[in-house]
């Protein structure tokens, strides 16, 4: 069969927090598909490995930032546009905050969750839309709380909301200059944050963890938890030119997990 080009070979491309899990299967997509990427973590051996390993697939570059602090997501982008000689897509991706309610949970946790979840996307999309001088993509990769809570997550549930209003209002502003952006929300999918929810949750349930996850699995339709893969191939679909009407959306990519009818 022949393959279907998407418009993504040669395009410049900036990928937060993809030393592992989503971050890294969205990079590796990417260079499948041609395009020239530059990666981040706060992880500094993390992100060597994960560069190890990309560089067999094409050109790719790799930045150590720490989402958590706007200056290191200002030099972030500033450094992957000098490097890549210009930016065209921009796919946002952060680590999650820790698990707990609101008892639990202390002032500056929230204050932690604010940097690290709003922040950072804010300055992210602000500096990359300064930069697509001749149209581009931007791509937030969020979460199935903007539409159901999840128990436990609190600062997830909370802070991860504003991220819809960013969608909204930046697709908005940067439309007219032919940038798009969208968001997706991966549902349950196997990366290490969702074997650190599964153990904590078991801990407090009482469970093993196949009781968890088979909790887990039992409210998604289609009855798995899904893979990096597929959540990376829907940023592909936002980033080609497949999507060129596609602005201001937020796209699940859970399984049909979630029970919202809007």
């Amino acid at each position: 069969m022949e393959k279907i080009d998407l418009g993504i070979k040669g395009k410049k491309v900036i990928v937060t927090a993809s030393s592992k899990g989503i971050g890294f299967a969205i990079a590796k997509r990417f260079l499948e598909e041609g395009a020239e990427v530059v990666i981040s973590s706060h992880d500094e051996r993390n992100l060597m490995k994960a560069f190890e390993e990309l560089k067999q697939l094409g050109k790719v570059d790799y930045i150590r930032a720490d989402l958590s602090k706007p200056e290191d997501v200002e030099e972030l982008i500033d450094e992957g546009f000098r490097r890549l000689s210009g930016l065209d897509v921009l796919v946002y991706v952060t680590g999650s905050p820790k698990p707990g309610n609101l008892e639990e949970l202390k002032n500056e946790d929230w204050a932690d969750a604010f940097n690290l979840l709003l922040m950072s996307a804010v300055v992210a999309v602000r500096e990359a839309g300064k930069r697509m001088k001749e149209g581009g993509r931007i791509i937030l990769s969020t979460s199935m709380t903007l539409k159901q809570p999840i128990d436990n997550l609190d600062l997830s549930n909370v802070v991860r909301l504003s991220l819809s209003g960013l969608i909204r209002v930046a697709s908005r502003e940067l439309g007219p200059r032919g940038i798009t952006v969208n968001g997706i929300m991966p549902g349950w999918t196997l990366t290490d944050r969702v074997s650190q929810l599964v153990k904590d949750r078991a801990r407090r349930e009482g469970k093993n963890e196949d009781e968890v996850l088979k909790d887990i699995v039992r409210d998604v339709p289609l009855k798995r938890i899904g893979k990096p893969e597929e959540v990376a191939n829907v940023v592909i679909f936002l980033a080609s030119n497949l999507a060129t009407y596609v602005n201001g959306a937020l796209i699940p990519v859970d399984g049909g997990i979630l029970r919202c009818i809007l």
